[in-house]
C-alpha cells in the first residue's frame, strides 16, 4: 500500500459511520475469501504520474448481504469522503471529489456491490 491508500484507508477507518458498518473490514484491492459482510475493498484503477501533486482514481467498492445495507454504505462512504481536505499521514490531500457509483450487478446471491470512484487532489 502506498502513503495515499493508507491516507484514503485512514480517513475511513476514522468516521464513526463507516466504522459502524464495516469496523475494521477495509481490505486493499478485493475482498478476501470468506469475509464477514458488510467490507469495503480500495483499489486504485489510475495514478497519472506527476512530480509535484497527485490525482489518482480511487475506487472503493462497498460490499453487504442485501441491497439496503450497501446502499447505506455507500452514501456513508460518500459523506466521509466528499470534499475532505486536509493532512492524514503526512499527506496533503487539497480535496476529495467523488465520481460516480454504479449498482453492480454480482453472481454470488446475498452479495450486492457498488463500486464508488472518487478523484483524489494531493501534494506529494
Amino acid at each position: 500500500m502506498t502513503i495515499i491508500d493508507e491516507a484514503i484507508r485512514t480517513i475511513l477507518t476514522s468516521n464513526t459511520a463507516v466504522k459502524s458498518f464495516v469496523g475494521t473490514r477495509i481490505h486493499p484491492f478485493k475482498l478476501p475469501l470468506g469475509c464477514t459482510l458488510p467490507a469495503l475493498s480500495i483499489h486504485k484503477p489510475s495514478n497519472p504520474y506527476r512530480q509535484i501533486s497527485g490525482s489518482p482514481r480511487f475506487q472503493i467498492s462497498c460490499w453487504a448481504e442485501d441491497y439496503l445495507q450497501v446502499q447505506q454504505l455507500s452514501q456513508v462512504v460518500e459523506a466521509a469522503l466528499e470534499g475532505f481536505s486536509g493532512i492524514v499521514s503526512g499527506i496533503e490531500i487539497i480535496r476529495i471529489i467523488p465520481i460516480e457509483a454504479p449498482d453492480q450487478y454480482e453472481d454470488l446471491p446475498g452479495v450486492y456491490h457498488i463500486p464508488y470512484d472518487f478523484k483524489v487532489i494531493f501534494r506529494k
